[in-house]
């Protein structure tokens, strides 16, 4: 891991490259077309429609849609997670229009065809998945994604990285390796996959960059968080805001705290991919909720 470390002079520029940088590349650049929620729906469910013939898609409400099939019955899909990365422009909208195209359509027959070399974990919040799981409840077959809790507010989601797109693995399919290995398999994986993994640090807070889609991953190695390379205050604090986004502090660095704070809520009411704003004090080998948010 590389460490960079800046000094006094340094932390307003600091606080710019965290505010530039990172929110830059989390949302990419201005929005163009400015769609209201409902406009965005009812452009989401005429393009999905034009892709989906077998389907019926229809607008439900405000960023959900009803989709009616002959294979898989009737589902509600929701729009929020990518509602603010569709709407800035046209090649972002159809980038989200694939994505759920790959989704809906997306056969049984792939679990034979998983790579076990590509298993990786994804960090999310609870909400995420109850969301994900009612969706798979309304197409029937008692399917789940496979998961494992991290924390009372996180969960480890696993999933299959390849170059087209990331496919989150279901509870029907042969994972190729027992449960009990999955989770070091992933992280192992994630690992090889992974950039060159950087810090930027100054007195207040830090924050860990990864190629900016498995940020809040990076939990799940311990060697980072056990090996003495992050020097803070106390106890390592850190928030996962997003899932590019992973700021750190010490428990007894209140500066740092009050900094982080403010980024975490800032990240979880701007970002597409948001999770949350608690931190979370790393303590005997886990994460755990840290004080008040």
């Amino acid at each position: 891991m590389v460490v960079s470390r800046c000094g006094v002079l340094g932390r307003a520029m600091w606080r710019v490259l965290i505010f530039v940088g990172v929110i830059l590349s989390a949302f990419g650049p201005a929005t163009a077309e400015d769609l209201t929620p409902r406009a965005y729906t009812e452009k989401m469910a005429q393009a999905l429609g034009a892709r989906l013939p077998q389907r019926t898609v229809s607008v439900r409400g405000n960023l959900e849609l009803s989709i009616k099939g002959p294979a898989d019955g009737q589902l509600t899909l929701s729009l929020t997670n990518l509602f603010s990365e569709g709407r800035r422009d046209a090649a972002s909208f159809e980038k989200v229009v694939n994505f759920y195209v790959g989704a809906l359509t997306e056969k049984r027959e792939a679990a034979a065809k998983l790579d076990t070399a590509r298993i990786v974990p994804v960090v999310k919040d609870r909400a995420w998945l109850e969301d994900n799981h009612r969706e798979l409840k309304a197409r029937g077959g008692g399917r789940e994604h496979v998961y494992e809790d991290l924390n009372k507010e996180l969960v480890i989601v696993y999933a299959e990285d390849t170059e087209k797109r990331t496919r989150y693995l279901l509870n029907d399919e042969d994972l190729g390796v027992p449960r009990g290995e999955l989770r070091k398999l992933a992280v192992d994986n994630l690992m090889r996959i992974l950039p060159k993994i950087k810090m930027e640090q100054t007195e207040e807070f830090g924050s860990l960059t990864a190629g900016g889609d498995y940020e809040a991953s990076l939990l799940l190695m311990d060697h980072i968080w056990s090996g003495g390379q992050i020097k803070v205050e106390g106890d390592i604090v850190v928030a996962v805001p997003a899932k590019n986004v992973l700021l750190i502090t010490g428990s007894q660095n209140r500066k740092g705290l009050a900094a982080v704070r403010k980024l975490a809520a800032h990240f979880v009411a701007e970002n597409s991919y948001r999770l949350t704003d608690t931190l979370f004090v790393y303590r005997e080998g886990r994460f755990v909720k840290f004080g008040r948010k």
